[in-house]
């Protein structure tokens, strides 16, 4: 019995702790679109349309030449028109927009579009952002991040972060794991017969 309670116990333990284990984006695939005035035939995040830089970014020329790369935990998308340096950093749990603007005067309004199946059933959320009028969302496996036109000065730096969340479902697993565990560990005591 006590055997049998131990196995419940550890494997309780497991499923809760596996929505936890899974919540990392690092070694997914992603596949990133960076269009501008609104045209959603134009993927500029795609070397085959220019501006990607040559080097240091997973969708550059000289590592993958596409936009779907493996996310490493660093510059994953790049993109450089002598304007603007664009730039999408993921990290285990989100993500990070960074616009560097080169050259003053009014920035056309952009989309960003990230696709990962690891994003289904997550939640998403602004941790920061200095773009004005930025809105966002998520929608099964699919991030979509607006940025509307605006004028900008040569030097500023604009960036919004995120964070994404497991589905509620996740976390009611994780809390009826717990309990259940405990219960377990309740149940184990009482059939424990008492020392004398």
């Amino acid at each position: 019995m006590e055997e049998t309670l131990r196995g419940l116990f550890f494997f309780g333990l497991l499923a809760c702790l596996a929505p936890l284990s899974q919540a990392s984006l690092i070694g997914t695939t992603v596949t990133g679109v960076m269009n501008v005035a609104g045209d959603p035939t134009d993927n500029w995040y795609d070397p085959a349309n220019g501006f990607v830089p040559t080097t240091g970014y997973q969708n550059s020329a000289s590592n993958s030449n596409s936009p779907t790369v493996t996310i490493v935990g660093g510059n994953e998308f790049g993109y450089n028109d002598g304007f603007n340096l664009d730039v999408t950093s993921f990290g285990a749990g989100g993500f990070m927009v960074t616009d560097s603007v080169e050259s003053g005067g009014s920035n056309i309004a952009m989309t960003f579009t990230f696709t990962d199946t690891a994003f289904s059933g997550a939640g998403i959320s602004e941790v920061s952002s200095t773009f004005s009028g930025l809105t966002y969302g998520i929608a099964g496996d699919v991030i979509t991040v607006n940025i509307p036109a605006a004028d900008v000065t040569a030097g500023n730096t604009l960036s919004a972060s995120f964070v994404l969340t497991p589905e509620p479902s996740s976390f009611a697993l994780l809390a009826s794991g717990l309990i259940g565990a405990f219960v377990l560990a309740g149940l184990r005591k009482r059939s424990t017969p008492a020392r004398r």
